[in-house]
């Protein structure tokens, strides 16, 4: 008994007791299992189909042999009595389906047919299966079987997970994980000195400047090593709606090798309502900006502004005005020349939308008094009129014209030209015959004397020589006179 008390002690309490599940997850286990029998065997059960004949209820399997002596009955010219007996052998008792059946009252249309299948009823009787025989213990074993089953298997796996499972293969990656590398620390440690100058070094705009509270104000932080820095923040009004997008990113590195190195940051301003550009500034190292090459370089993307604490830059769009400022900075130092890249920069973002007039909004621009003067209004000339013009309205401030205007030009009268009598032409012939000469006595067109289309005091022009009859279509009658 010693041995089995100690065995017992040395197995079950010092070794697997510490992994063994908690009562309280065996129990929401157990519970579980037991909903779901539950709900399986009481609640919505199982639907069974395409079962043996056997499965069926009393009553459906009258009804089966009813069927089988329909067909026996109605096969008067082929032998399948095998058949009906091999199906009669399915059902449980054929044999005394078939004389209950018969002596059932209400089934007198079917004795007959009854009858005949009697003999293959006898027949199947020895070879029919089994009815099953349900009992209240089979009913009750799955809701005491299925918790036990579930205690042994969950204390079963609770103490692989603890000895062998976590230990030997998720331990050692969740150390791994905490593991981090310096970058990561450093990355880390930035992030968090970051939110620190957010709280202490941003510039309260309300009480420093007549700007007011801008839309946005951020700080982003460049450090090397952690990601690849492109940092972007939407600009919104009070009412949260998309004014546009300002951002830093690297712009310039120096140097090879893995983190890049970022020579030059550069600031940039994007307004929705003026996107066909977008704005660009560059905060440059010490080396970066003496460099004849490299400032060339970085001269096509903005302004260059020498990096140091406290530098700032103003940006502006038509609706949007962006300052940025350098909260804290310092170079890196190695085998690059000094103050060549930085180890680490804090840029201040701060926006605001600006007014029509281009001032920065909400507060607006004092309003400077105009001084009142009394201009007498000059006289106005007159002005031609042409066809369809139509003069301005005089504004309210102009005196009104007492004397018309007389007008310089006249649209001449014109007069309507009688509409002259149609003939059908006359079919040509097929050579044209030479065109009588009109005699003498028509009056030739006086081409000295002054058209009615034409003014009285416009100049006389030379008449043109009489034409000839023969090139004249109509007749002498028409007027060719110039109008001017």
């Amino acid at each position: 008994m010693k041995f089995l008390k100690d065995s017992y002690n040395g197995l079950f309490v010092v070794l697997l007791k510490p992994y063994m599940p908690k009562g309280k997850t065996l129990a929401v286990l157990v519970g579980g299992v037991l909903i779901g029998l539950l709900w399986a065997y009481a609640i919505s059960p199982t639907v069974y189909y395409d079962a043996d004949p056997r499965a069926l209820h009393q009553s459906w399997q009258d009804e089966w042999v009813k069927l089988l002596a329909d067909r026996y009955a109605g096969a008067t010219n082929t032998d399948v009595s095998g058949n009906i007996t091999d199906l009669l052998a399915r059902v449980d008792d054929p044999l005394g389906i078939v004389d209950r059946l018969i002596a059932s009252p209400g089934e007198e249309a079917n004795q007959a047919k009854l009858q005949a299948i009697r003999p293959l009823a006898e027949a199947a009787e020895p070879n029919a299966v089994k009815a099953p025989q349900p009992s209240a213990i089979g009913q009750i074993v799955p809701y005491i079987l299925a918790p036990i089953v579930v205690i042994v298997l969950g204390t079963i796996v609770a103490i692989l997970w603890g000895m062998f499972i976590y230990p030997n293969l998720i331990e050692p990656l969740v150390k791994r994980g905490q593991k981090a590398s310096p970058e990561v620390v450093q990355a880390r440690q930035a992030r968090a000195d970051t939110a620190k100058l957010m709280e202490t070094k941003k510039t309260d705009f309300s009480a420093t400047s007549n700007l007011g509270p801008p839309l946005m104000q951020k700080m982003s932080s460049y450090t090397p090593g952690y990601g690849t820095y492109d940092e972007s923040y939407t600009i919104e009004d009070e009412q949260e709606r998309f004014l546009g997008e300002c951002g830093a990113l690297i712009s310039e590195t120096v140097g090879t090798g893995d983190p890049a190195k970022a020579a030059a940051i550069e600031v940039w301003l994007f307004d929705k309502d003026d996107f066909v550009r977008t704005v660009t500034k560059v905060f440059v190292s010490e080396y970066a900006y003496n460099d004849p090459a490299m400032r060339s370089k970085l001269e096509a993307k903005g302004d260059l502004v020498l990096a140091q604490p406290g530098a700032s830059v103003a940006m502006e769009t038509n609706t949007l005005r962006l300052q940025a400022r350098i909260v804290d900075m310092q170079y890196g130092t190695g085998p690059l020349p000094p103050n060549s890249y930085f180890e680490k920069m804090t840029i201040e973002l701060a926006a605001w939308r600006k007014d029509p007039s281009g001032a920065v909004s909400p507060t607006p621009a004092p309003a400077v008094p105009i001084p009142q003067v009394n201009v007498s209004p000059a006289p106005i000339p007159p002005q031609p009129t042409q066809p369809g013009f139509q003069p301005r309205q005089q504004p309210a401030y102009q005196p009104p014209v007492t004397q018309p205007i007389p007008p310089s030009y006249q649209p001449p009268m014109t007069q309507p030209i009688p509409p002259q009598p149609t003939t059908p032409a006359p079919q040509q012939p097929a050579v044209m015959p030479p065109q009588p000469i009109p005699p003498a006595s028509t009056p030739a067109p006086n081409y000295t004397s002054p058209s009615p289309l034409r003014p009285a005091n416009a100049p006389q022009r030379p008449a043109p020589p009489a034409p000839n009859p023969d090139d004249d279509p109509f007749g002498g009658t028409g007027d060719f006179t110039p109008i001017t």
